[in-house]
């Protein structure tokens, strides 16, 4: 049985939501990226944004879960301004050497998902067994279960592969 970790930034809490099911249907390991620093107010808002336009890394809190002690990484992050949240962007750039395979889920709240899913892929060098993209009205609205299925399969695929 292959071990995957969900990692995931979740600032408003939708992708934190997608984490948890992902990790609980793939009986996984997961971990929230934390910033050094919060950003609750308005302008912690707004220094994420530029963060994210800029494709700048910001510092990050001690992860608990090694990337190298695992089968599958699983990184979710919510897309900012058609980019990678700056906190996803500095955990793959800190630790991609130690992935082995990788997938990718975004959430966002208008578009920009398929352009974060490729840049994603660049940036960690790897191309991903499995890609989910959902919007926050999805998610509101419970209308991602099954696209979460279909995600999941795939990265049950990938172990039944290991496993031949």
């Amino acid at each position: 049985m292959l071990k995957i970790l969900v990692v995931y930034y979740s600032r408003t809490g939708f992708t934190s939501t997608i984490s948890r099911q992902i990790a609980g249907i793939c009986n996984a390991e997961f971990e929230s990226i934390k910033l050094v620093e919060k950003r609750n107010s308005a302008l912690g808002y707004l220094q994420s944004a530029c963060e994210a336009t800029l494709h700048m890394e910001t510092p990050l809190r001690r992860i608990m879960h090694t990337p190298d002690n695992y089968d599958i990484i699983v990184i979710g992050t919510p897309v900012w301004c058609h980019n990678i949240a700056s906190p996803v962007r500095t955990y793959i750039h800190d630790h991609r050497h130690q992935f082995t395979q990788v997938a990718f889920f975004c959430t966002s709240g208008g578009s920009g998902q398929k352009k974060v899913l490729r840049d994603l892929e660049k940036l960690a060098g790897k191309t991903p067994i499995a890609t989910l993209s959902l919007t926050d009205n999805e998610i509101k609205a419970g209308m991602h279960h099954d696209q979460i299925t279909e995600f999941v399969a795939r990265l049950k695929s990938a172990e039944n592969t290991a496993n031949q």
